[in-house]
């Protein structure tokens, strides 16, 4: 059996920790800690995926956020070469008046110069009404659900944000399964070259990765958990006191997922290895 000690869910719940509060960061920077904070939580996700894209392509792409942030049809722009090659419009809604108003707003004509962008609820919601209202314009799944920028604004601490319990809930499974997947991989990395080289056979490679996977899970959950109750529970308090949450509500659940990944993993180590 392989008695490597293995910390890849507690790395990966890290990084994405560590990514996440930037995100925070950009959008508080950005709206500050409002009851819309959720929608510029998509905007910087949405961005750092085009943005990512373009690095890729190597097409000399960049996308970047509208001046303003109260722009009426536009949230990001993409160019290239000085010049303008996309403009956007993002949403992040489900409620029924919220859909109710984006789909006569597209009726109207106002984001006929852009590329509409939502959650992937509010997709689904609004292309529904779009297709009731006969209207041929279409919005694009971002890829990424409402339940998950409502989390993030949770732990910064934005009002109308959802419950802590429904956003802390989000974030284990969310955490989960990326802590799961990453443990999973490397363990399957690790596998096939002690396979190849004879140190181990084809079941307890298959076992090995398994049990790194539920570790990796078991890590991921807790420690994402632990970063959006501490990160919300920290905003909330300092706003009671008269106090931003600014930095602080950043850093502290990156010091809580840390500490709780690594927790959680050791105490695996010890328990199942």
């Amino acid at each position: 059996m392989n008695q490597r000690p293995d910390h890849a869910g507690a790395h990966a719940s890290t990084a994405r920790t560590a990514y996440e509060a930037s995100v925070i960061h950009r959008a508080m920077a950005r709206a500050g800690s409002n009851p819309q904070l959720k929608g510029h939580l998509h905007e910087v996700l949405v961005q750092d995926r085009l943005n990512l894209r373009n690095l890729l392509t190597g097409d000399g792409a960049r996308t970047a956020m509208t001046r303003s942030t109260n722009a009426p049809v536009v949230d990001l722009v993409t160019t290239r070469g000085g010049k303008v090659i996309e403009r956007l419009q993002l949403k992040d809604t489900v409620s029924a008046s919220s859909v109710d108003k984006v789909v006569k707003q597209i009726a109207s004509g106002k984001y006929n110069s852009a590329r509409l962008i939502g959650t992937e609820e509010t997709t689904e919601l609004v292309n529904r009404g779009l297709e009731k209202a006969g209207v041929a314009k279409r919005m694009t799944s971002s890829g990424i659900s409402s339940e998950s920028t409502t989390a993030l604004a949770q732990r910064a601490g934005a009002t109308g944000s959802g419950t802590l319990a429904g956003a802390t809930l989000q974030a284990a499974r969310s955490g989960g399964a990326t802590g799961a997947w990453i443990g999973a991989g490397v363990e399957t990395v690790r596998g096939l070259s002690d396979l190849i080289d004879g140190r181990r056979d084809a079941g307890e490679v298959l076992v090995s990765v398994a049990g790194a996977g539920a570790k990796g899970y078991a890590t991921g959950a807790a420690a994402s958990a632990a970063a959006t109750a501490g990160g919300a529970m920290l905003a909330s308090g300092l706003t009671a006191v008269g106090v931003g949450a600014g930095a602080a509500a950043v850093a502290a659940p990156l010091a809580v997922a840390v500490t709780v990944g690594w927790a959680v993993s050791s105490v695996w180590d010890w328990l199942f290895d």
